[in-house]
């Protein structure tokens, strides 16, 4: 039994490791969209499922801190929002002379931790409601908030709402269940031809889709959309669909073990590199110039050099898990 649970327990940790690998990369392939086709396809095909899938596993392993209403962890993100805020604001104090400050308007890296606060919380006053009442509504909510265009990043509102119904099917599923239905060849052959279908759509349509940018990132009202704006309820009910099946792909096809210990130990260090990696790949770009060095070495796929540097990136945001770490849940 200890062998399996350690099992289930890797499984997940790659899966983070996948997860933030993809936003990372998702974050370098957005320096070339205005250049590269490939690039802005590559956003495009991340930014569908990524951040839903991501929040869908913050709320799979929140049971035991809604349940038990553990004010520790749910203020311990909030903790974490001032915290990451506050490196944002001192790095753009710094290298651009911005030191602005606004609290509580967040369209940047942080609105993720006031959104797991918030999501928390929100769950803690829902548990007790029908699960399925719950989660219709906040589909809803979700479709038709798209139409107001004061909802955006005041309070990271409009991410929040776009993404709750994640969170809240992840703390409604069980992670047992989901680990031996990925046992199943069924469930491998389905995730497969999912995948294949993406990945077809993303090559064949990905340049014609990439007006649905807007849609996919959580923060803009329907308006964003253009022509297209008055179709914004359908729009998102679409892309909650294509997320599901992808986020569903994506969990089956992880594997339980991997013989890389660094991607075990990247998975459990996903808090520092989302608090770092945009700073680190600013300061790669902007002031180092390793883009005009990409440019230089390789003219035509410079883009794909920046991957390169994910990993990298990685490794080194992930020296900083522990500092943050006891920032959200300092030792009493």
């Amino acid at each position: 039994m200890k062998k399996e649970a350690g099992a289930r327990l890797e499984k997940w940790d790659i899966l983070k490791f996948i997860l933030m690998f993809l936003v990372v990369a998702g974050h370098i392939a957005d320096l070339y969209v205005k250049e590269s086709s490939a690039m802005r396809t590559l956003y495009l095909a991340v930014y569908t499922f990524h951040m839903p899938l991501f929040i869908f596993v913050s709320g799979l392993f929140a049971k035991t801190t809604v349940n038990e209403k553990r004010k520790d962890r749910i203020f311990g993100y909030f903790v974490l929002y001032i915290a990451i805020k506050l490196i944002f604001w001192l790095y753009y104090g710094i290298a651009r002379g911005d030191w602005s400050f606004s609290l509580f308007t967040e369209a940047n890296l942080p609105w993720f931790m006031l959104a797991l606060f918030v999501f928390a919380l929100v769950t803690v006053l829902l548990k007790d409601f029908s699960p399925k009442y719950v989660l219709i509504f906040s589909v809803l909510l979700a479709c038709v908030a798209g139409y107001d265009t004061e909802i955006k990043s005041f309070l990271s509102l409009s991410r929040i709402i776009v993404y709750y119904p994640f969170y809240y099917l992840g703390y409604l599923a069980d992670a047992k269940r989901i680990e031996e239905h990925c046992r199943k060849k069924t469930a491998k052959t389905a995730a497969v031809i999912i995948i294949a279908a993406m990945i077809t759509v993303a090559v064949l349509f990905g340049e014609k889709l990439y007006w649905l940018r807007p849609l996919f990132t959580g923060l803009n009202p329907f308006a964003a959309l253009g022509g297209y704006k008055n179709f914004g309820f359908f729009l998102r009910l679409a892309h909650y669909a294509v997320a599901a099946l992808m986020c569903y792909a994506v969990i089956v096809l992880t594997p339980q073990k991997t013989p890389f210990g660094f991607v075990t130990r990247l998975g459990r260090s996903t808090l520092s590199i989302y608090a770092f990696h945009y700073i680190l790949i600013y300061i790669l770009y902007h002031h180092l110039g390793i883009g005009r060095f990409f440019a230089e070495i390789l003219p035509e796929n410079a883009a794909w050099l920046g991957m390169l540097l994910v990993i990298p990136i990685m490794l080194i945001c992930s020296l900083f898990e522990k500092p943050l770490a006891t920032i959200a849940s300092p030792k009493k």
